[in-house]
């Protein structure tokens, strides 16, 4: 059986900056995917814990009036996913 880890976040407005954090953030090594994205592995493990997503209204522009993110929460990472490789596809 698969335990489900929930997804963390928190959007930086003004920086226009989405964090995202498998559990509770923590260190990690970071990887550069591509511009503006940066995956973050465990130190040890090599697992991603985490992403972050440098102009994120620029990358997914229809999320900016169709998903209104809190600065800080949580939310199920089915969901938003389907969202945002929607929105990143058009």
């Amino acid at each position: 059986m698969t335990m489900r880890k929930e997804i963390q976040f928190h959007y930086d407005r003004e920086a226009d900056v989405l964090y995202l954090s498998v559990g509770k953030p923590q260190r990690a090594k970071t990887v550069e995917m591509g511009e503006d994205f940066i995956l973050r592995l465990h130190p040890k493990t090599g697992e991603v814990i985490g992403m972050t997503i440098i102009d994120f209204t620029r990358h997914f522009p229809k999320l900016k009036t169709g998903l209104k993110l809190p600065v800080n929460g949580s939310f199920d990472p089915g969901q938003l996913l389907e969202q945002v490789l929607t929105s990143h596809a058009g």
